[in-house]
């Protein structure tokens, strides 16, 4: 049985596989088993992949295309690890990531999962704009509350133990863009975690990789925020309609801006002040 196991969802990734999986290849410790599933891709990614397989510490699982959230339940299904890493299939690790974190881990036996910050680098692997640092205080509270970068880049950060996923914590299928906000919620509603505060992955930006589809946006994240409120992750009342209207203040710019639909923008300002009517002095700082 590895220490580690990887799990990689691959899709039309033939651009950057090669440089994640060695960046795999050279972490600081060699007890680890690399998971990549296939979904379904139509370049070469398959191809690169295999070219990597005398190493028989990696393997590759085809599927057919079935989405990421799907992608990454199928390679958790098949870790053997006493813990469990996440990466993409652009993005890659520092050598020192899984050694580090899962050493954090094996520190403290209460701690569950473990993150650390992350840095930007763009399509030619270099650092294209200043780290982004994580918060490790009130976890749940800062995620709920969208209180800036609390876990960088999940699915290419995330460290955690095997018991997680034995006791149902999964990607849920039903959400795209917010999957992983979702999976984060699942483990600070219900684990103990350690925050790392130095950079140990790379989170790779690329022309046109954020989403600019807001209806797609709207319906995740508010269906993320639905699902946290029946799973009793708010502590109160109060705080909930709090988050909420900081979730329609988002929405609202993201309208505004991206969306280019100002009356939808209204709509959800008007929600946010609705939900929690001090909104109202954010929203008068902001548009004057």
């Amino acid at each position: 049985m590895p220490l580690v196991s990887i799990v990689t969802p691959a899709y039309n990734a033939a651009k950057f596989i090669g440089e994640t999986i060695r960046s795999v290849q050279a972490q600081t410790i060699s007890d680890w088993e690399m998971i990549i599933i296939n979904d379904g891709s139509r370049d070469n990614t398959a191809e690169i992949v295999e070219a990597f397989l005398a190493d028989t510490r990696i393997t590759i699982h085809h599927q057919a295309n079935a989405g990421v959230s799907a992608a990454r339940n199928n390679g958790l299904s098949k870790a053997k690890g006493a813990f469990i890493a996440l990466l993409d299939a652009d993005d890659t690790f520092l050598p020192d990531n899984l050694e580090k974190k899962t050493g954090a881990l094996q520190k403290d036996p209460e701690a569950v999962w473990t993150y650390s910050n992350l840095r930007l680098i763009g399509e030619d692997s270099n650092a294209c704009g200043p780290d982004t640092n994580g918060k490790g205080e009130n976890v749940l509270e800062n995620l709920l509350l969208w209180n800036g970068e609390v876990i960088p880049g999940p699915c290419s950060n995330l460290v955690f133990r095997r018991r997680v996923i034995d006791e149902g914590v999964k990607f849920d299928t039903a959400f795209s863009t917010a999957a992983d906000q979702d999976f984060c919620l699942q483990l600070a509603q219900k684990y103990k975690s350690v925050f790392l505060r130095e950079v140990l992955a790379c989170y790779r930006i690329l022309p046109g990789s954020m989403s600019r589809n807001i209806a797609v946006m709207e319906k995740d994240h508010t269906g993320v925020y639905e699902k946290a409120k029946r799973s009793g992750a708010f502590s109160s009342g109060a705080f909930r309609r709090k988050c909420f209207s900081n979730l329609y203040l988002i929405l609202a710019g993201s309208w505004w801006v991206n969306g280019n639909n100002k009356k939808r923008g209204l709509l959800f300002m008007w929600k946010a002040i609705i939900a929690w009517p001090p909104a109202f002095f954010s929203l008068l700082k902001k548009l004057t």
